[in-house]
């Protein structure tokens, strides 16, 4: 009865953690998820908990902060923790002279089912010495605020699952 639950590897193939082949991915927002967990609910025919999206932004009428060029906006995605804090997600690249973007990048996300996930989106314009800097390294307190939008994930995959 020891081994009813494990396998000649010690039960680390069941959960994920000893084999080179499975994926485990952790969004930041402090919760794992691992593929042999989705396996496990997929081969029963459960819906797991969460849901892996991502999140294709673009923006419409954006201030032009710029004296000789339109805005060069960037946004950036937020999660609000339960602490009221915010987790950053993800950056997008800048577009340059445009006040209605459509980024490319998208910012994968962790939707889960269970839990109320609060989205804040920020825009801000790029000032053109920081052109050459990776968006990663980017101070923000150094651009131009653009404009902000907050949601709730939930209201954002309900409105994908409508199309």
């Amino acid at each position: 009865m020891g081994a009813c639950l494990s396998d000649e590897r010690g039960g680390k193939q069941a959960i994920g953690t000893g084999s080179n082949h499975m994926h485990t991915t952790n969004h930041g927002n402090g919760q794992v998820y691992n593929d042999a967990i989705d396996h496990f609910y997929r081969a029963r025919g459960l819906q797991p908990l969460f849901s892996h999206l991502e999140l294709s932004l673009s923006a419409t009428k954006l201030r032009d902060r710029d004296i000789f060029s339109k805005s060069d906006p960037m946004a950036v995605v937020y999660m609000k923790k339960r602490d009221g804090t915010l987790l950053e997600l993800g950056r997008t690249e800048v577009i340059l002279n445009s006040l209605s973007p459509s980024w490319i990048i998208k910012i994968p996300i962790v939707y889960n089912f269970e839990i109320v996930q609060h989205l804040e989106f920020r825009i801000y314009d790029i000032d053109t010495k920081f052109y050459y800097t990776p968006v990663k390294d980017l101070d923000l307190s150094k651009q131009d605020f653009l404009g902000e939008a907050s949601c709730v994930l939930s209201e954002v995959n309900a409105s994908n699952q409508a199309m």
